[in-house]
């Protein structure tokens, strides 16, 4: 056996995450005979047909193993393609696009799509809007507008492009849905707290809306800025502040305060479990300020 062929083969495999196929091994003068021995000394690992490790695993190594399996135009789709742009957590189940014209039998934690699409990077990824209009099939509003928030205020895909994307797909399951988060993205609302505000706070009680992701000051962005009537509304989806996170908040209310303008804080828990009691809080915040407007009970305000 030649150490230094060998060698190269698994050097050439580092750049895949520790994974090479038998034609690439082939290409650098490692046989058949010699993949067979490499195996039985358990230096390199058999996890396919024709495909090896020869480090660790890993999920990249996984990621890397299902788009081998899936050929030469296959990518990483929907969660893994978000996981692999940095906008996702790895997920168990590694979806690959594998071409209209190939298919291929789902195996343990990976599920194989046929249809076309060209991906790009190592491993071959969909681009960001084709993966945030595929997991829109089937993730709930709260993760859907987190991360179309995260991918838009990041400068990671526009919601023009997510438009259009949607538009190529004929049928989507939660094509309403998207559109709608979509749009609220554009008008400032950014994360899952952000949607349920808007949703069970303001449009269920026909609160009067406010300018989103404002400086009333000029110096901090707020969440939401009544500015007719000197009001903010803050929302944290942490469960507690603490050091220097808390001091900031404090330094930036009082400095508010100072500038005659109130502000009301809420949590998770408060918008969540209790819209009702917030949507009265504001509009109460409101009024004093001279709001001429009446809120709306929605069928879970206590009579």
């Amino acid at each position: 056996m030649d150490s230094l062929t060998v060698e190269m083969g698994e050097l050439a495999a580092q750049l895949q995450a520790g994974v090479i196929t038998a034609w690439q091994a082939d290409k650098y003068g490692i046989s058949r005979h010699v993949r067979r021995r490499l195996a039985d000394e358990g230096r390199w690992h058999r996890v396919y047909r024709g495909i090896y490790t020869v480090t660790p695993s890993s999920w990249l190594q996984r990621a890397w193993v299902g788009v081998m399996i899936g050929g030469s135009r296959s990518s990483l789709g929907a969660e893994a393609a978000l996981s692999q742009l940095g906008l996702a957590k790895e997920p168990r189940v590694i979806t690959v696009y594998v071409g209209k014209q190939t298919s291929i039998p789902n195996l343990p934690g990976f599920s194989f799509v046929r249809s076309d699409r060209a991906g790009t990077g190592n491993p071959p990824h969909s681009t960001v809007a084709e993966a945030i209009i595929d997991v829109g099939e089937r993730w709930e509003a709260d993760s859907l507008v987190a991360v179309i928030g995260t991918a838009v205020t990041g400068g990671y895909v526009s919601p023009t492009k997510l438009r259009q994307e949607l538009s190529k797909r004929s049928r989507h399951r939660q094509r309403r849905l998207v559109l709608e988060l979509i749009s609220q993205v554009e008008t400032g609302t950014t994360s899952a707290l952000e949607y349920r505000y808007r949703r069970n706070v303001e449009k269920s009680h026909r609160l009067l809306p406010p300018n989103r992701q404002d400086r009333p000051t000029g110096q901090h962005k707020v969440d939401n800025w009544y500015d007719r009537y000197r009001l903010i509304v803050e929302l944290d989806g942490r469960a507690y502040h603490l050091g220097l996170a808390a001091s900031m908040d404090m330094n930036r209310d009082n400095l508010h305060r100072l500038n005659d303008i109130t502000t009301l804080r809420y949590n998770w828990t408060h918008v969540v479990r209790t819209p009702c009691q917030v949507a009265h809080q504001v509009a109460t915040a409101l009024t004093r300020a001279g709001w001429q407007g009446q809120i709306t009970p929605c069928p879970h305000c206590p009579g």
